[in-house]
């Protein structure tokens, strides 16, 4: 699964796949998606992600195989 980690706001993570945003949970095992960052941007502050641990990274991934994982479409 070929995904980019954009940035991150506690234990979410705003993710670039294909053409779609996906703000993925890692507490809650949801995702939201939208074509426009800026969605979830306007949320507040974000950090810059420069090293991600491998088990976030399989965490992300196994969320976003998981299509009934989409909370919201927006």
């Amino acid at each position: 699964m070929n995904f980019e980690i954009i940035c991150r706001r506690g234990d979410s993570y705003l993710v670039r796949q294909e053409n779609l945003f996906r703000m993925v949970c890692l507490t809650t095992g949801t995702y939201n998606e939208s074509e426009e960052p800026g969605v979830f941007l306007k949320l507040g502050y974000f950090e810059d992600v420069e090293e991600v641990e491998p088990a976030i990274m399989e965490g992300i991934a196994s969320i976003l195989a998981d299509p009934d994982a989409c909370a919201a479409v927006i």
